[in-house]
């Protein structure tokens, strides 16, 4: 992981584990973030002071379609009754060969995609019409790649 080269962050999602593929990381299989939310908390007593475990919201991120078959992976979760991951990789850099090369840190999640919302803004002048992807997923646990280390943030022992 290098030094961030940009003023802003630029996330991609791979639908993988990137720590289980290693440098296998294909630029082709990546798709571009649009935006992400989500919010972990614990909840507080009447003194303000933090208890129990960690609690969450649903994670729901925007993805841009370039290939129609880029929405497969996501409606096959859909149906699935397993926890699946996603790597969102900020800062990236790829070779010549288009191998994922370097990135200043990510997260990867784990959990269930619950709802996909598709939208296409048909008034470009252009014609090229984009594809945008709406997923929501009910997170079960987050790892942060950091510069330095890993950082686990579990949320359900599922």
């Amino acid at each position: 992981m290098a030094e961030s080269r940009y003023n802003y962050l630029r996330a991609i999602l791979y639908p993988e584990d990137i720590t289980e593929v290693g440098g296998g990381v294909m630029e082709m299989h990546c798709l571009h973030v649009k935006d992400y939310k989500y919010r972990c908390y614990r909840n507080r007593d009447e003194v303000g002071n933090p208890y129990g475990h960690v609690l969450s919201d649903y994670l729901e991120f925007s993805v841009k379609i370039v290939k129609a078959d880029a929405c497969h992976v996501f409606y096959k979760r859909l149906e699935e009754r397993t926890n699946s991951p996603f790597s969102f990789i900020f800062n990236a850099s790829f070779n010549e060969r288009g191998r994922l090369k370097n990135f200043d840190d990510g997260m990867i999640t784990n959990g269930y995609v619950v709802d996909i919302e598709e939208s296409c803004a048909n008034d470009d002048d252009s014609g090229e019409e984009q594809l945008m992807l709406h997923v929501k997923l009910l997170l079960s646990n987050i790892n942060y790649l950091g510069m330095e280390d890993v950082h686990t943030l579990t949320i359900t022992n599922d």
